[in-house]
């Protein structure tokens, strides 16, 4: 028996679904919004504006409604954990010498 070959719309048809996923995937984003009392809540869509409050749903799955006036800042973040720079390491203190102190 010949093993069967794709048929051009086939391949077609599983080109266009491979490129849709790849794109979809590298759009993924949540969205950080950060209230006047100083939280912080994290969205999986893109909060809706809606009259004076916000619509959107949390990272568990739950809708819920914020006023505007509460709002300070909506902006996007990437879901991946950025890597933290390490700090600088601290500054070797140098000790004080007693010919200092009449100086003060």
């Amino acid at each position: 028996m010949y093993p069967r070959r794709l048929n051009l719309k086939h391949l077609k048809l599983a080109l266009t679904v491979l490129a849709s996923l790849a794109l979809l995937c590298g759009c993924a984003h949540q969205y950080l919004m950060k209230l006047s009392n100083g939280d912080q809540l994290i969205s999986l869509s893109k909060p809706k504006h809606v009259g004076t409050s916000y619509h959107f749903t949390d990272t568990s799955g739950i809708a819920h409604v914020i006023a505007q006036s509460r709002v300070i800042k909506v902006e996007r973040v990437s879901p991946a954990k950025e890597e933290e720079k390490p700090s600088s390491p601290a500054s070797p203190k140098k000790p004080k010498h007693w010919y200092f102190l009449w100086l003060a």
